[in-house]
């Protein structure tokens, strides 16, 4: 026992254990029989009248050398390495030694009761066990227990206490089932002339006295016959015997959690008459049952109790009527005692349905010793199997009628708590063990198990396709006009109505219509190819307006000078904007300057609907005409005239029209003009394109000295269109300039200066910094000037604009 205990220790003190725990566990029972129990703990059995068997050395051998000699119940223990600890018929307890254990007589069992004795180890110590004893039907004394003490008597064991009460009167019964912790134990019995169960947990306190009480299933008028549990612990057969005329077999459902005893399901037939012994197959599947009355095996399944074999016993020497004790042994084989016999029976594939079990009357020779009615009762370790959790799917009459099952493994239902999911999303309402899908898509199960173990554990991917249609219909992105069709069907064949679909792609689940204005309806059609009861129709409706044009009005601009200011105004149908220039060049935003002649063509696009519009405007930019008075006269002096008079002329411009006005009045209209008076004159001239532009010139009466005058423009296009290429600076009165031109940094970027300045201009800066052109922008100037006449120089700043 020292494995089990130390196991069980383990189990309690890490998390990180259970789960090796549970993997070894897990895998030992898959590798074996199918056999629950813990072999070595239970290798030998004392029986009968002297008889017993041992099962440690692969083969079941007889031992002779014991001293029980019982009618019926009997139980021994040996440790985790099958070394025999002691035996017991419940009235007295014998050593490995087969001596009696000092103290252990009149325990209140009785060699005639059907399970008299029962061992039980004690959680918390490797050496105490609790023993059992169930005294006969007419006594009043019931179910008794004591303590053993393995650590007395130099290591043979003695008693701790004994003829503690349990319940009395009772029935000839008492059987125990691990806790489904694998920790503590439940102890069962039942009350006598009633249909009262009684259960004790017995856990790391002892036994705890209070029991609860179960009023369920048949009463037990007969105290004879066996109760065995299922080797999963969750169910729990009774054998009650009414003699040789009548009987009954009852199987309940039992929760190792709670110890609590329900369901029965009663069997109560002429085979059932002197019902005895039973035991469930290994797998849990089958029962079988032993009875009093005839040498017959009886095999049932343990849903619904229905017999599948009777197995005949032949006898050799004894005259009992009927068949004893039934009992799984540690090599997975199920064992039967007969009753005067010196063999015992032996069912060698017990999981298996009909006479392919395997029964063999005379299986194990006893060695001169004789069997009677009972066997050693084995305590089943539950196992901890691995769990697992598949669903299926299962098509149902009718239109999309599909259910989807669980079928979990190794998992109690009773504390399952269900929730499914259909694409990764939880299903409202998916609580229970089978779901009907709403709708197609790949459907799981999440379980968790609340029982002993708090584990989750998920399934398969099931994917389920319904016969279902759901259209949609969505604008393609820059589309004006276009969409696309969706039928989102699934399950079936599709079928598509409606204006501008191609009869070749009417069978597609998805599909683009162009040219939509106005309003437009679509149907799409499903249906179940292998039932054509089985459609659903639907449809989708949609409108789109193609916006009207976008126009720039006028589509023709014309203007004086380099450049032109051309915009396009928003509306609710067009929002964004791209020009492409006479050069070739793109421009997006709403306005653009333009600074050549041509054609400039204008996309408008709206960012809600995709459509496009073009159009285009024509631009004609016309040159300033440059007025150039002779010499670029600021002043002139009258009396310089040797001829009496002095030639104004304006200069050259094509086609133009010229008007000379003196005080307001109009004196000339030719290029040149001879004036023979003093004032100032102006003179304009028009374009035929109607560009214009003004000069003057002021003729003085005397000569010297005139102040100085001096001329700069704020701004010039050094731009390559060979107008105002270069910064010229006019002046008169003065003897020597010097002009300075600064970045925004300050840094002087151009230097110049003129002696004499010429009455047709200085040429300065051609808007270059070391021989490349400067950005357009705002640049500061410097411009100093020293006359004769006037001794103090003078200095002017201003900012000089150059346009690119």
């Amino acid at each position: 026992m020292d494995y089990i205990y130390a196991k069980r220790k383990r189990l309690i003190t890490s998390r990180s254990s259970i789960r090796v725990l549970l993997f070894l566990l897990a895998f030992s029972c898959i590798g074996g029989s199918g056999n629950a129990q813990s072999t070595n703990n239970y290798t030998n059995w004392y029986f009968g009248d002297g008889a017993g068997v041992t099962f440690g050395s692969g083969t079941v051998q007889a031992l002779t050398t014991g001293k029980l000699h019982s009618k019926e119940g009997c139980a021994s223990i040996s440790d985790a390495n099958g070394q025999l600890l002691f035996y017991t018929d419940g009235q007295t307890i014998w050593n490995r030694n087969h001596d009696v254990m000092p103290g252990a007589t009149g325990l209140g069992g009785s060699n005639s009761s059907t399970q008299s004795a029962l061992i039980v180890p004690y959680q918390n110590s490797t050496a105490q066990f609790y023993v059992f004893s169930v005294a006969a039907e007419a006594d009043q004394t019931g179910v008794q227990y004591a303590i053993v003490n393995m650590t007395l008597d130099d290591g043979r064991g003695g008693l701790e206490m004994k003829n503690k009460p349990v319940v009395a009167p009772a029935t000839e019964k008492i059987t125990a089932i691990n806790h489904c912790n694998n920790l503590n134990h439940w102890i069962i019995t039942h009350e006598r002339g009633n249909n009262v169960f009684r259960v004790n947990l017995l856990n790391d306190n002892g036994l705890i006295p209070t029991a609860t009480m179960y009023r369920v299933g048949s009463t037990h008028s007969s105290g004879k016959g066996y109760m065995k549990p299922s080797h999963d612990g969750r169910k729990l057969a009774v054998a009650v015997s009414g003699g040789e005329q009548g009987g009954f077999l009852e199987v309940f459902d039992f929760d190792n959690k709670t110890g609590a005893i329900s369901k029965p399901v009663k069997l109560e037939i002429p085979e059932s008459r002197g019902a005895y012994g039973v035991e469930f197959s290994p797998d849990n599947k089958l029962l079988y049952l032993s009875t009093t009355s005839s040498k017959t095996i009886y095999q049932f399944t343990v849903d619904g109790l229905a017999i599948q074999t009777a197995l005949s016993v032949k006898s050799q020497q004894g005259t009992s009527l009927g068949v004893g004790a039934l009992q799984l042994g540690p090599d997975g084989k199920l064992y039967g005692a007969i009753p005067g016999e010196g063999y015992l029976l032996a069912i060698n594939q017990p999981n298996q349905v009909g006479a392919g079990c395997g029964l063999v009357s005379k299986a194990i020779y006893l060695g001169g010793r004789i069997a009677e009615a009972g066997l050693p009762f084995v305590l089943d370790e539950i196992p901890l199997l691995p769990p697992g959790l598949t669903i299926t799917l299962t098509k149902q009459a009718g239109c999309n009628k599909y259910v989807l099952d669980s079928q979990p493994v190794n998992l109690d239902p009773a504390y399952l708590i269900y929730q499914w999911y259909v694409n990764g999303v939880a299903v409202a309402g998916g609580n229970g063990p089978t779901l009907q899908p709403a709708k197609s898509g790949t459907y799981t199960l999440k379980v968790r198990e609340t029982k002993c173990r708090d584990i989750q554990q998920f399934s398969n991917e099931m994917p389920v396709t319904l016969v279902e249609v759901n259209p949609t219909v969505t604008a393609t992105p820059d589309s004006c006009g276009t969409f696309r069709l969706a039928a989102h069907a699934n399950g079936g064949n599709i079928v598509w109505r409606g204006p501008g679909i191609n009869p070749a792609n009417s069978h597609l689940d998805s599909m683009i219509i162009a040219g939509v204005n106005g309003n437009r309806t679509y149907q799409v059609r499903v249906s179940d190819p292998g039932d054509s009861t089985c459609s659903f129709q639907k449809e989708v409706s949609f409108a789109f307006t193609v916006p009207p044009a976008f126009q720039l009005n006028p589509s023709s601009r014309s203007s004086c000078g380099d450049s032109l200011l051309i915009t396009a105004t928003p509306t609710p149908d067009w929002n964004t904007f791209q020009w492409l220039l006479p050069d070739g060049s793109k421009v997006t935003g709403k306005s653009i300057t333009a600074r050549q002649s041509g054609v400039y063509k204008l996309t408008a696009q709206s960012t809600a609907s995709g459509c496009r519009s073009e159009t285009s405007v024509t631009v004609a930019l016309n040159p300033i005409p440059v007025l150039q008075l002779a010499f670029h006269q600021i002043d002139t002096c009258f009396a310089n005239a040797s001829i009496g008079y002095v030639d104004l002329d304006a200069g050259t411009v094509m086609n133009g029209r010229f008007t000379w006005t003196k005080e307001g009045s109009v004196i000339g209209t030719s290029q040149r003009q001879e004036v023979r008076e003093f004032g100032i004159f102006t003179v304009s001239v028009r374009t035929p394109a109607g560009c214009s532009a003004n000069d003057s010139v002021r003729v003085v009466s005397t000569c010297p000295p005139l102040p100085p005058l001096m001329s700069i423009p704020d701004a010039f296009t050094p731009n390559g269109d060979g107008m105002n290429e270069t910064l010229v600076i006019f002046a008169s009165g003065i003897d020597q300039l010097r002009l300075f031109i600064y970045n925004r940094w300050g840094e002087v970027i151009y230097s110049g200066m003129e002696v004499s300045p010429k009455p047709s201009g200085w040429k300065t800066w051609d808007g270059t910094y070391n021989d490349k052109p400067v950005e357009g922008g705002i640049y500061n100037y410097r411009l100093e000037m020293q006359s004769v006449a006037i001794p103090v120089p003078m200095v002017r700043r201003g900012i000089i604009q150059v346009i690119r």
